[in-house]
């Protein structure tokens, strides 16, 4: 069955590119998980980490208009430990799954229970990645912008629904720093560095498979232009 429905050789329109690569993550859904859940995790952590700091530590000095530079280097140092946590779950969550369904139309589960550390492929998808970019928009730069804007939209409301307490949260942590900016006596929670990180990370780990949604349908696109 999924053969002849979700096989990555066969062309498709912008509205099959879509809900089949949506299909195709729903379905493999819990053996995405079982493989990226370690990658996951180390995601909403350095995610929850990096808004944590930012909240807590460089927006009140930057509304105020004072020196971040005791600050900076530990913020972007944790900017970079997030990238480096995308990249591994977009790897491990992601390409390394539909590598294989390129090659057999079918994705498994792991054989062990930490997932896979694909390192390798790792190091190949980045040095590839800029290549098969340039075939999606140089081909049919349209199709391209058409489904990421469909794509962004999906993002928005899903981030929305399922990240509210972050929103929330954030909401609160700027209006906070506006009023200490102009000299209101602000009252914040004690610990309030735990509690952004609690919140942001907890919900950076539906943020990390919302995100990870969207490499389903590029992957058909990206087959259906190198046809």
């Amino acid at each position: 069955m999924e053969k002849n429905e979700l096989s990555l050789r066969r062309s498709r329109s912008i509205q099959a590119v879509l809900s089949d690569g949506y299909r195709l993550y729903a379905r493999h859904f819990l053996r995405l998980v079982r493989s990226s859940w370690i990658h996951a995790l180390f995601y909403a952590l350095a995610f929850g980490f990096t808004m944590a700091i930012f909240f807590t530590n460089i927006l009140p000095l930057w509304m105020q208009h004072c020196s971040l530079s005791s600050e900076l280097p530990v913020w972007i140092g944790s900017i970079l430990l997030f990238i480096v946590a995308a990249i591994l779950l977009a790897v491990a969550g992601g390409v390394a799954p539909l590598q294989q369904h390129a090659q057999t139309d079918s994705i498994s589960a792991p054989r062990h229970w930490w997932g896979r550390w694909p390192w390798k492929l790792t190091l190949r998808s980045i040095v590839r990645l800029p290549k098969m970019l340039w075939t999606l928009v140089r081909r049919k730069p349209g199709k391209l912008i058409s489904v990421c804007l469909i794509m962004l939209l999906v993002v928005l409301v899903t981030t929305m629904l399922f990240m509210l307490p972050a929103v929330v949260m954030a909401i609160a942590n700027i209006e906070a720093s506006t009023g200490r900016a102009v000299g209101d006596d602000v009252q914040m929670p004690e610990h309030l560095f735990t509690l952004n990180f609690a919140t942001f990370a907890v919900c950076g780990l539906l943020q990390a498979y919302i995100h990870l949604s969207t490499l389903f349908p590029l992957y058909y696109l990206w087959g259906n232009e190198r046809k």
